[in-house]
């Protein structure tokens, strides 16, 4: 199953590391605005995402493992 969301997933990773990397500011997608539509897509609330963000930089920190995945739509 994961395997057929592949492709879903490459294109959210290319779309972030493009809005990163954008260098002309005036171009850059807003940041709020870019949020929401990354949680719309993954299936949760702004507030969810952030909280899931927050706990992923934890478990990198500590080197534990993420119990659960970015998105809800499974």
């Amino acid at each position: 199953m994961y395997r057929n969301c592949g492709g879903f997933f490459k294109l959210l990773e290319e779309t972030v590391e493009a809005t990163l990397e954008e260098k002309n500011y005036e171009r850059r997608e807003n940041g709020e605005i870019f949020e929401m539509k990354m949680a719309l897509q993954l299936g949760r609330s702004v507030s969810q995402l952030r909280e899931f963000a927050s706990k992923a930089a934890l478990c990198r920190m500590e080197g534990t493992e993420i119990d659960e995945f970015a998105s809800k739509l499974f």
